[in-house]
């Protein structure tokens, strides 16, 4: 037995109407048309659902009970139709994000209050975390996308890139290198150095290019926090390399901030997906927020990614 939505309306309408010519006039069909349609639903059924006179029509039992449970099926169908309506006009939705900790804390923020401001039933989850947990959760499926650095290669991830963010020292204002405009890598291993766990993306950035300098890096502290290289620099007990994208978490240390040169380590971000997969649409509003600029920038000021005009 197949029966249709389609079907159930037509046979609401007549017997809401009480005859085929108005439910006729009310649906835009021809009479002829319409009393095919119910014979049809008849036969499929095999019960006769109206009792016709040449004035009127009157609901048999077995029309009475499938007028009584159309309805209930019309609604929900209305209803689940409202729901999609809503959900791809970007009135309701929910999206999961995944994003290393520093831009959870400085470039979200901004975005999803405009977000929310534009699309109020839109619910975000984020998940702030290192970068290959980020991977993970994306390519699972269990994070619609994430803010990130570039993913590894052959894990079946897509980067948009958004931002470059390069490094600076970090020190206490009375440091000798503080006034300095710039400083170089040599200059900053020679002093106590307190920096990121090995697991971290700025670790990884920073190893690889000091590496390829020929430069030697000997971490005095590895931590996992920002506000523990914050508060250990603070101290005195060494100097910190890190993306000028975080500088805002440190503002309690109260600390300058020298740009680093020869190398320039910088790092880009953006946003990862699954290769080949569609975001939602609820997922795609968010991600329209962030690439029209919703960063909150420190005072180094990261650079954008420019991206070329289409012809």
């Amino acid at each position: 037995m197949h029966l249709s939505i389609r079907q159930m309306q037509l046979f609401r309408t007549v017997a809401e109407a009480g005859s085929f010519s108005e439910a006729a006039l009310r649906l835009h069909l021809s009479q002829p048309a319409l009393s095919a349609a119910i014979r049809k639903l008849e036969e499929t059924l095999e019960v006769r659902l109206f009792d016709r006179t040449t004035r009127r029509i009157a609901l048999t039992p077995e029309g009475q009970e499938l007028l009584r449970l159309s309805a209930r099926l019309i609604d929900e169908f209305e209803a689940v139709t409202g729901d999609l309506r809503d959900y791809l006009a970007r009135r309701r939705g929910r999206v999961v994000v995944a994003a290393l900790p520093s831009l959870a804390a400085v470039t979200l923020p901004p975005a999803l209050a405009r977000l929310k401001a534009m699309h109020p039933g839109i619910d975000v989850t984020l998940r702030d975390t290192l970068n290959d947990e980020i991977q993970e959760l994306v390519q699972s499926g269990a994070a619609d996308f994430a803010l990130t650095v570039t993913p590894q290669a052959g894990r079946g991830l897509a980067f948009r890139p958004l931002i470059v963010d390069r490094f600076v020292m970090l020190c206490p204002r009375d440091h000798e290198l503080a006034a300095r405009k710039q400083v170089s890598w040599t200059q900053v291993v020679r002093y106590p150095i307190v920096g990121m766990a090995r697991t971290s993306s700025v670790r990884q950035h920073i190893d690889a290019a000091c590496a390829q300098a020929g430069i030697a890096l000997r971490n005095e502290y590895d931590v996992e926090h920002l506000a523990t290289v914050g508060a250990l620099v603070r101290e005195g007990l060494g100097v910190a390399a890190l993306p000028s994208l975080t500088t805002p978490l440190l503002r309690f240390a109260d600390l300058a901030e020298v740009p680093i040169v020869r190398p320039r380590v910088e790092r880009t971000m953006g946003i990862v997906t699954r290769a080949g997969r569609s975001l939602s649409v609820a997922a795609s509003a968010l991600v329209e927020v962030l690439s029209e600029g919703a960063f909150a920038e420190p005072a180094s000021e990261p650079t954008r990614v420019r991206r070329r005009a289409s012809a």
